[in-house]
């Protein structure tokens, strides 16, 4: 079962949903303290934070979200309700996130964020 692009409105409300996905490493990340655990001697353990990330998320959403984005750029409702601008908003994450000098190509292929100014 998949999503009927063909309707109305789908095409946009998909792509900015995935975008919102594919920011989430840079916006959402946290972390989680484990519960502690004993040893054979019964003392507690060093309990070390995990991080959650959410970054297989974002990289298997961003070739979607160019495939999608590719199938529709010639719609002007993607251009007229926001749609772009949360594209968009994932390379401008990318730059910020690289901003001390690691380059940082735009997965979507639309821009180059190294010429973004934020």
């Amino acid at each position: 079962m998949g999503v009927d692009l063909s309707a109305e409105s789908s095409p946009s409300l998909v792509m900015r949903d995935l975008s919102e996905f594919t920011t989430l490493p840079f916006l959402a990340a946290f972390d989680v303290i484990p519960l502690p655990t004993a040893h054979a001697d019964n003392l507690p353990t060093k309990v070390n934070p995990k991080r959650v990330t959410y970054i297989a998320l974002s990289k298997k959403t961003m070739p979607t979200l160019v495939d999608l984005y590719m199938q529709f750029k010639d719609k002007a409702e993607i251009y007229i309700d926001g749609t772009l601008e949360s594209v968009l908003s994932v390379c401008i994450s990318l730059k910020l996130s690289y901003r001390a000098g690691i380059p940082s190509p735009c997965p979507l292929g639309l821009l180059d964020p190294n010429q973004v100014e934020v």
